[in-house]
């Protein structure tokens, strides 16, 4: 069983290291630049920085924002009550194990739940952004440009309930504030 919880500062060097072999992963495969995008002050306020686990070890991290992300998203759809998911990285040992699919999934269910509307993300390689929406069922928006000059793609994946993901991710107790408190699931 996997667990999302808050990061700590513990996991920092296990967080490191993941990182790293993304970098590497993604430069042997000729993916592009993979590189936080900067957050916005209300953003880096509302961010919390998590880790999924498996058997204790650090094997994926993402950042929840429960708000719609970054700069390029319309006023319509930025009213919209969405969770962004960024700074996706996944242990590319362990692809077999879709680990993207796992907090995709862990996403979308966890949004409905609170009662948004969307999961939305911001992604600079267009190969990413094609895995996404080719394998992962994200639905891809626009293209926009970034302040830097570069272009990032905004995609969204709607927020559904998603009973089954429940038994395979467990959310930490300390998850209780991100993104809304879930109802707690009955058993049926």
């Amino acid at each position: 069983m996997y667990e999302i919880r808050e990061m700590r500062p513990d996991d920092q060097p296990a967080v490191a290291a993941l990182w790293d072999a993304r970098v590497r992963w993604a430069e042997d495969k000729e993916i592009g630049l993979i590189r936080y995008c900067p957050l916005t002050a209300a953003e880096e306020a509302a961010a919390v920085p998590c880790v999924m686990t498996c058997d204790g070890a650090v094997v994926a991290t993402a950042t929840i924002i429960d708000q719609t992300p970054h700069d390029g998203w319309t006023a319509r759809e930025a009213a919209q009550r969405a969770v962004g998911l960024i700074r996706i990285v996944t242990d590319p040992a362990l692809a077999a194990d879709r680990l993207s699919w796992v907090i995709t999934s862990w996403a979308s269910d966890r949004a409905a739940r609170t009662g948004h509307a969307w999961v939305r993300m911001r992604v600079a390689p267009s190969q990413l952004a094609r895995h996404l929406t080719e394998n992962l069922a994200w639905e891809a928006v626009r293209t926009v440009r970034t302040a830097d000059g570069g272009t990032a793609r905004l995609v969204q994946h709607e927020a559904r309930e998603i009973p089954g993901i429940r038994a395979l991710v467990q959310d930490a107790a300390a998850m209780s504030g991100v993104a809304g408190t879930p109802p707690p699931v009955r058993n049926t």
